[in-house]
């Protein structure tokens, strides 16, 4: 069996991560490490004592803010052959752990992704689960599907490589600020692309407690709207087809406009426009 670190990036959420760390104890096959990622400005006393009495747990405190960046040096921290991400605001089947590690058995699988409830995603039965279409620009999630199947992207909060795509395909790109939206399907197509198999494993499964503050939460609407802009356009232009671009643009300034108004504050669009733009100078500087 592959040796298996599990890294837990967290904002924020401090007695949830000592929660979640309960609920790990009872897994039907243990992590054989946790390493804990906090950007939190101060230590927790409650964290810190139970590392000291469980061995293989680290707790990192760094003071870069961002999930991508927070990933990358829980992956330069973990010391397994595969590395497991999970969210902080989770509840892990006992069988979660179990799953993706028993999924590597299989010499051609690069990447895992498991079954997500709540959150974003809804029960999708049968349908397609972690599909990208270049050609209009469609990111399809449906990671509360029930059907094993090859995907093109793996959920955030439930996934886990090989140490051998970071070390072809790089890390998580530092460059989706806020709330991070697109990082990890962005890592998981440039994995694709590589030539690394992903998978969803249905029975590595969690329920996403989706909790309203910390984690990748934005603090306001403003903030949030601006890098939604911001990713969506970065992700837009790297990975779609140049085709789809003006109706990306145009969807989003119409979603935009509705947003100005709903909220009585014609300030939104602009602050959607500027992300963008944004988004599109940062593409042109990172390409």
């Amino acid at each position: 069996m592959v040796k298996l670190s599990l890294v837990l990036p967290t904002l924020d959420r401090q007695a949830v991560v000592f929660n979640l760390l309960r609920h790990l104890e009872h897994q039907e096959r243990l992590p054989d490490e946790i390493v804990i990622v906090d950007q939190t400005a101060t230590p927790d006393a409650r964290l810190e004592e139970y590392v000291r009495s469980h061995s293989s747990v680290k707790y990192l405190r760094i003071s870069v803010r961002g999930l991508p960046n927070a990933r990358n040096v829980g992956v330069r921290e973990a010391s397994g052959e595969v590395i497991l991400f999970v969210d902080d605001d989770i509840v892990p089947d006992p069988g979660l752990v179990r799953f993706h590690a028993e999924a590597y058995r299989d010499a051609t699988v690069s990447g895992v992704g498991g079954r997500v409830a709540g959150g974003y995603d809804r029960p999708a039965g049968h349908a397609p689960v972690g599909q990208f279409h270049p050609l209009a620009g469609t990111v399809i999630r449906n990671f509360d599907g029930c059907d094993p199947s090859d995907v093109d992207h793996l959920p955030g909060g439930n996934m886990s490589f090989r140490r051998e795509v970071f070390g072809k395909v790089g890390g998580f790109d530092v460059s989706y600020g806020g709330a991070s939206i697109g990082e990890e399907t962005d890592f998981c197509l440039r994995a694709r692309r590589a030539g690394f198999r992903l998978i969803f494993e249905p029975r590595a499964a969690i329920d996403h407690l989706h909790l309203p503050t910390g984690g990748c939460r934005a603090p306001n609407f403003d903030h949030w709207l601006y890098w939604h802009a911001h990713n969506g356009m970065l992700f837009a232009l790297r990975h779609a087809r140049p085709v789809a671009i003006p109706l990306f643009v145009m969807k989003r300034v119409m979603r935009f406009s509705l947003f100005a108004l709903e909220h009585a504050s014609p300030a939104l669009l602009m602050v959607g426009l500027r992300g963008l733009v944004r988004g599109a100078s940062t593409y042109v500087q990172t390409a």
